[in-house]
């Protein structure tokens, strides 16, 4: 009897900006719906598995349904880990799934590092992270 073998590959097709700032993700929170004209809200954690531990850690989303995006506002820091070690000076990403152009992006980074509490914020390549699997969801 032959032998079948699944592979299955993993999408990581969306765009990911890491946001360095010392504010509560509450606070965050707000700022960025008011510069993004969006409504993140808060939903439950995500938690990811470590080392027979789980490790959870703060999750807003909103779903643009007449743009077709959505956008995912995540901690990397959980109280046992990073969710992504390798992003250490990244306190959150904002994830956006959908039909998003590189303007789009560009204007969102701009939009979020006009916010005060933000120190700063750029486009992270999710393909060059070594913990990506973490932001599959």
């Amino acid at each position: 009897m032959s032998k079948v073998l699944l592979s299955l590959e993993e999408d990581y097709d969306f765009v990911l900006v890491g946001i360095s700032c010392h504010s509560k993700d509450y606070r965050l929170c707000w700022e960025l719906n008011k510069a993004l004209r969006i409504d993140l809200i808060r939903t439950d954690d995500l938690e990811i598995s470590k080392n027979n531990d789980i490790i959870a850690y703060s999750f807003y989303s909103f779903i643009d349904e007449d743009n077709h995006i959505e956008y995912y506002l995540i901690s990397n820091l959980g109280k046992n880990g990073y969710l992504i070690p390798e992003q250490k000076k990244v306190d959150f990403f904002l994830m956006t799934k959908g039909s998003t152009s590189n303007n789009q992006t560009k204007d969102i980074i701009c939009n979020i590092n006009s916010l005060s509490l933000v120190l700063t914020s750029f486009s992270i390549d999710p393909n060059l992270l070594k913990s990506k699997k973490n932001l599959l969801f």
